[in-house]
């Protein structure tokens, strides 16, 4: 593979690169956890703002707000930490990606990588944004509109509710994610027999992580949100003309 890169980019130095993303590595990593540390002391009240603007009937206490799986409410709690610390960090990666990746590139595929990132590291954390404050408040607003049986006093659980838009947004996430990753094995011309090299490992990655992150609430859709997932992203990768190398 080495040699194959080299005859395409005469001043190609395999070893220059590989230090020079295992610092673009280590520095997102150092990020990511900082990140990580500040949103750990101001998540309990994010979680408290958010419920407190869905159109739920809660009472001026919470008193039908109620939490049935402790552990599962701390598993919620922490992937929000990190889910928060990955979207912080799109914007450094989207940067880091494209000053490692713009030395050999062409003006048309820079035009390319910096529309793909921005979609997937500027536009998504908008769009998380829009289904935390704007689709899911809208969704329970049409579930109460429906109405709910007569006599019965109904209990929300805090965690369920709060899963649905981790789920959402942990599914664009590794979108973003993979999108990348494929775009980039694309434009450094990792293709073999007119197929990206990993491209199948990639997304089989892809699919299995939104299998597993996404929580109960979701059985029967967990696949095809999966397959349509890393469907798009192997579609907006496969949009830049590929560089074979025989």
């Amino acid at each position: 593979m080495t040699s194959e890169l080299a005859s395409v980019f005469p001043n190609w130095d395999i070893q220059e690169h590989l230090r020079e993303l295992n610092t673009i590595a280590r520095r997102t990593s150092f990020t990511l956890i900082i990140m990580c540390i500040f949103w750990s002391f101001s998540i309990d009240n994010m979680i408290t703002h958010w419920l407190g603007v869905l159109p739920l009937e809660t009472g001026p206490n919470n008193e039908t707000m109620s939490i049935y799986g402790p552990y599962e409410w701390l598993q919620l709690r922490w992937a929000a930490v990190i889910l928060l610390g990955l979207i912080s960090i799109l914007p450094l990666i989207s940067i880091q990606v494209y000053s490692f990746a713009r030395p050999g590139l062409y003006p048309p595929e820079r035009n390319w990588l910096i529309s793909v990132l921005v979609l997937s590291t500027a536009i998504i954390p908008i769009i998380i944004s829009l289904i935390w404050y704007l689709a899911l408040p809208t969704l329970f607003e049409l579930s109460e509109a429906s109405g709910r049986p007569d006599g019965l006093l109904v209990r929300y659980d805090a965690s369920a509710i709060f899963s649905l838009g981790m789920a959402l947004s942990w599914v664009l996430v590794i979108w973003s994610v993979t999108t990348i990753s494929l775009s980039l094995t694309r434009i450094y011309g990792m293709i073999k027999n007119g197929e990206i090299r990993f491209r199948k490992r990639l997304l089989a990655i892809s699919t299995g992580l939104v299998i597993l992150t996404l929580p109960i609430e979701f059985d029967g859709l967990k696949i095809i949100i999966a397959i349509l997932s890393a469907g798009l992203s192997d579609i907006v990768s496969n949009s830049l003309p590929i560089r074979i190398i025989d």
